[in-house]
């Protein structure tokens, strides 16, 4: 069977970047060792970091499985992001792996070599398996041949994209058409052999048939129900191309739901092993800069409870993943009773929409107008990231009271879980309007990737470092 075909090639690729990294790691070591020698270092043996393989491989593994690296065949570019985003994203979490272990004997240098060398590694492993898929794909032993029924506009995009890309794993023997007095003779240049009705005799002749494509238009998929339970039958794959709608940015999704099969749209990514790792980035991230920033906790804590009357933790409402209500935390920047002091500030409003924002807030006490310029603030969010409320990386949550003012397509800014820092924070947050801020919600939640927050947390960094945090 073709699934099984499939899995046991996932595994030969697994297995090939296994030992792609294994190498990789024994090529920076040696990198390290070469670095270490004119200046008269000397670096541990090999030895010393080979148990380093035993967190290492997990991760990297597991990332390319989660982005899909197993079961999606890529192009050169978007092969390149992959691995990249893998490099990046592994490089952080073991690293914060070693400091959840208080391990210090790892020279951090190794790890850092071994994400450049195992990237330029296994970009080019990919692009020799790429090369040769693409020579056997147009060999009837490696590929999957298969049969088109359709001859519409539909049909002729779907034929030269498998011709187009035979690396994909296609070859299109022929197609079909719906009707026997169909004039097509040929669909992109592929021969069109009969119609529906010949299925059967085709499947149980002589010729090879893997799999069958259904390109028909949306009012006709009932027609196709005989030839799919022929095809079921006969032991051969299918596939419908549905295209009953076109979303503008939703993703749309198969699964099986009690015994019932579902075509679904979702406003973001849904995968779950990349959510999973998403999730995974969150707990490693957060546990980390809990445990290293402990010692600052503890003096911003002494400073708001010296200066100022009040709680030191300021807990508020917010709406979040989808609209749920849940307690946001942050260090108390106001003095105590501020909430209550909305209505008497509200004419100090710098910001458009349904939102309070104001440089010259009065409630703002001296500490506090220090620490939301560095963004220290935000910091007990981090345990909001921990139990799954918030995520590092996310469109902004708004309290209650004003996300409940947010209407229409804006509103798709609750699809995803909100964060900490977002493009908003890193885009010059003081100099943005509302909809500025709105419409890079949404480019946020349209085009989510793990590469995506990587990308943002790495430049929140020197937002932070310049003060560049709310006013």
């Amino acid at each position: 069977m073709l699934g099984k075909r499939r899995a046991a090639w996932a595994l030969r690729l697994l297995a090939a970047d296994g030992l792609v990294l294994l190498g990789s790691f024994v090529v920076a070591y040696h990198l390290r060792v070469l670095l270490d020698e004119p200046l008269g270092r000397r670096a541990a043996p090999l030895g010393r970091y080979l148990w380093l393989l035993q967190l290492i491989l997990p991760v990297w593994i597991g990332l390319l499985a989660a982005l899909g690296a197993y079961g999606v065949r890529w192009t050169t570019r978007s092969r390149a992001w992959l691995i990249l985003r893998v490099s990046a994203v592994g490089l952080v979490l073991v690293t914060a792996g070693l400091f959840l272990v208080k391990e210090s004997e790892v020279n951090r240098s190794v790890l850092a070599l071994f994400a450049a060398v195992s990237a330029v590694a296994l970009w080019s492993e990919r692009g020799l398996i790429h090369a040769w898929l693409r020579r056997a794909g147009h060999g009837e032993r490696w590929s999957r041949l298969a049969l088109v029924v359709g001859t519409d506009e539909r049909a002729k995009r779907l034929v030269s994209a498998l011709k187009q890309y035979p690396e994909a794993g296609w070859v299109v023997r022929a197609c079909l058409s719906l009707d026997p007095a169909a004039v097509e003779r040929t669909v992109a240049d592929t021969p069109v052999i009969g119609s529906l009705g010949d299925l059967p005799d085709i499947l149980q002749g002589e010729g090879v048939v893997d799999e069958v494509f259904f390109a028909v238009p949306p009012e006709r998929l009932g027609e196709i129900t005989d030839a799919l339970e022929t095809c079921e039958s006969l032991g051969v794959d299918t596939r419908v191309l549905v295209d009953l709608y076109r979303p503008a940015q939703a993703h749309p999704f198969v699964e099986e739901l009690f015994a019932l099969p579902f075509y679904g749209f979702s406003p973001t990514l849904t995968r779950q092993g990349v959510l999973a790792a998403k999730r995974l980035l969150d707990i490693a991230g957060a546990s980390a800069l809990l445990l290293a920033g402990l010692p600052l906790f503890l003096l911003i804590a002494l400073a708001i409870k010296l200066t100022s009357r009040g709680p030191i933790i300021f807990r508020q409402a917010r709406s979040g993943f989808h609209g749920r209500h849940f307690w946001m935390y942050k260090f108390r920047t106001m003095v105590e009773g501020a909430e209550r002091m909305r209505d008497q500030v509200a004419h100090l409003n710098e910001m458009s929409g349904p939102v309070f924002k104001a440089a010259g807030d009065p409630r703002l006490t001296a500490v506090g107008r220090f620490l939301r310029k560095l963004s220290l603030d935000e910091l007990p969010q981090l345990c909001n990231v921990l139990t799954g409320e918030m995520s590092l990386v996310g469109p902004r949550p708004l309290p209650v009271y004003e996300a409940s003012r947010i209407k229409g397509a804006q509103r798709r800014r609750l699809a995803m879980r909100p964060g900490m820092t977002g493009l908003w924070q890193v885009s010059g947050r003081n100099a943005v309007d509302f909809d500025g801020w709105m419409q890079l919600d949404l480019f946020y939640v349209d085009r989510w990737s793990l590469g995506l927050d990587v990308k943002i947390l790495l430049r929140t960094i020197p937002v932070v470092l310049r003060g560049e945090g709310a006013s």
